[in-house]
């Protein structure tokens, strides 16, 4: 029996998690599955499962096992500075602790939260170099993440066929740099043209510089940029929680995804498109040139940065982080806007190629051998 601990929420680690372990499931792996949420304290177990998908939900119904039973593994897919806690309460002769990083240089902190695993599972060679390069002498096993084709709804949105959509799906958070992604855009087109850029984001700002309250809603932070353009093209802000079917169907609507993020430890959004044949302008530095093609057509040059970001416990003095290139970014949203067929037929390969590589068959038969 392998103990499988993760959030259920909507953020990358839950939408990762699931896809995880419906393909552990699916491999044959014995798997009970632990709901954890988010809390001040960190990550813990709960029994209050409700807003789980529905996969999800039948394996919290399944008979609590009894107390002190010993797994043969329990795997604690979360932030490290919860995992000496989950271990203790979910017993288990073998303590996996799954997570991901977003630069090259491992906190300070994560050399005593990494250290209560008997092994680590990351999804990019990048993130195991690193972690071998921050000291880490134990275990170590590069678990990609899953491709996930599930059936879609179209979006709750009026988008009509003669308009060029591009999306953009993030935390308003220093680290993915949405402002950016918004500013290419204003800066590619102006209300002449018949674009639009959905903003698939939460109600507030996340690990964002800001001095009042109002500058924390992200509505304000969008209108502080489409007011510096006399002449703006549409942007769409969707603030509210969607379902999984409407997301994906938005993804398959956009004419391209576009992110101008300074580092990623996949990129999972992103990811998505690209799995579905949509043209994904991006940052060409981080995580997500693990699965990227050499010759992948829309990666935006940038330049290495100091990594400035709130949380300075985390991302410390020293580390870098990219500043993507906003004007070639916006010549690409303008050529995948005069020619999408070109853009589609440019970005299919490696839809072909991400569906192959990153199968919830090929990642579950690799996790079950890792398992043993």
């Amino acid at each position: 029996m392998i103990r499988y601990a993760s959030e259920f929420d909507h953020s990358g680690y839950a939408v990762a998690a699931r896809r995880y372990v419906r393909a552990l499931i699916a491999a044959g792996v014995s798997l009970h599955w632990d709901p954890l949420v988010n809390t001040h304290d960190g990550r813990v177990l709960t029994d209050r499962s409700a807003a789980a998908s529905s996969a999800l939900r039948d394996l919290a119904a399944q008979p609590r096992l009894p107390p002190g039973f010993e797994a043969e593994a329990t795997i604690a897919h979360c932030m490290p500075m919860s995992w000496r806690r989950l271990f203790d309460e979910l017993p288990s002769r073998r303590r996996i602790g799954q997570t991901v990083w977003e630069t090259e240089t491992v906190p300070t902190r994560w050399h005593r939260e990494l250290d209560p695993a008997d092994e680590l599972w990351v999804p990019t060679r990048w993130n195991a170099d690193t972690l071998r390069r921050g000291g880490w002498t134990k275990p170590l096993h590069v678990v990609p993440h899953i491709v996930d084709l599930a059936p879609t709804a179209p979006p709750p949105l009026d988008l009509p066929d003669d308009v060029t959509v591009f999306v953009t799906i993030a935390a308003w958070e220093q680290r993915k740099r949405p402002d950016l992604t918004v500013e290419a855009f204003l800066r590619a087109f102006t209300t002449d043209d018949p674009v639009v850029l959905v903003v698939k984001t939460g109600p507030r700002v996340q690990s964002w510089f800001t001095a009042s309250a109002a500058e924390r809603a992200t509505w304000w932070q969008v209108m502080q940029l489409v007011k510096q353009h006399s002449r703006p093209a549409g942007v769409h802000l969707v603030t509210e929680v969607w379902t999984d079917e409407h997301m994906a169907g938005l993804v398959d609507r956009a004419d391209a995804y576009i992110t101008l993020t300074a580092t990623e430890g996949w990129g999972l959004g992103a990811f998505d498109a690209a799995t579905r044949g949509v043209p994904v302008v991006i940052t060409g530095w981080g995580g997500q040139r693990e699965w990227l093609a050499d010759d992948a057509p829309f990666v935006v040059p940038y330049q290495l940065v100091p990594a400035d970001h709130p949380d300075r416990s985390m991302f410390e003095p020293g580390m870098t982080w990219a500043a993507a290139d906003v004007d070639a970014a916006a010549a690409m949203l303008r050529a995948i806007h005069l020619d999408r067929g070109a853009a589609r037929r440019a970005s299919a390969p490696m839809a072909t190629r991400l569906q192959r590589q990153y199968s919830p068959e090929a990642v579950g038969s690799l996790m079950r051998e890792v398992l043993g």
